[in-house]
């Protein structure tokens, strides 16, 4: 019940995640482009993000993590993930993306791509995020981007040679976790009950 793999079925639905919940889906379905979602290093930003794409099974996702990918690769690996054939130049990739985007915006269809550990992108990566935020038709944004990331991100997004991904942020959440003792015992049962616990109690309240 309580391994540190982001497992939707864990997550624990108390105020505080109900709205980053609800403000991040209604982002993406409402299509607002870019999003930022920060909070500490263990408030639950990952599996808040897996619980999201589990909820809205409408909605294409991509999810890449800069812990994993390097800023040069950004592009390669969004495009990997939407099966699109693999191009020479980062032109000829912007463009069958375009495509493709266009392509789902025609028939309906939502694409939002996940961007976790942002705080360790480098300029360049911010450059191709700010590249693909910029993909638009005269109504509406084709790609819906959530960069979550530690506070630090917010600290980087504030340098001068990031400000126009900074000025395209339509909506900022931070996730706090959880603030009071009686929050910390729901979490607990929540994750015992999640997996069929109905033993004594393990933990004592001090």
């Amino acid at each position: 019940p309580f391994g540190v793999t982001p497992d939707p079925r864990f997550f624990y639905m108390n105020t505080a995640y109900r709205d980053a919940l609800a403000e991040v889906a209604h982002g993406i379905t409402a299509k607002k482009g870019l999003m930022l979602l920060t909070g500490e290093v263990g408030t639950g930003k990952t599996i808040l993000l897996r619980k999201l794409m589990r909820d809205l099974d409408t909605v294409k996702f991509i999810f890449v993590s800069f812990s994993h990918v390097i800023s040069d690769r950004f592009l390669d690996v969004v495009s990997s993930n939407l099966g699109l054939e693999k191009k020479k130049t980062k032109v000829d990739m912007s463009q069958e993306l375009t495509k493709y985007l266009l392509q789902r915006a025609t028939d309906g269809q939502v694409v939002a791509l996940l961007v976790d550990e942002a705080q360790n992108a480098s300029d360049r990566g911010f450059e191709t995020l700010c590249a693909l935020s910029n993909l638009e038709t005269d109504d509406e944004k084709l790609l819906q981007i959530v960069l979550v990331g530690q506070p630090e991100l917010i600290i980087k997004l504030d340098k001068p040679s990031l400000r126009q991904v900074k000025q395209r942020v339509a909506i900022q959440h931070t996730v706090t976790g959880l603030q009071t003792k009686s929050e910390i015992d729901h979490y607990i049962h929540h994750r015992l009950n999640v997996v069929g616990y109905n033993g004594p109690e393990i933990f004592t309240q001090e």
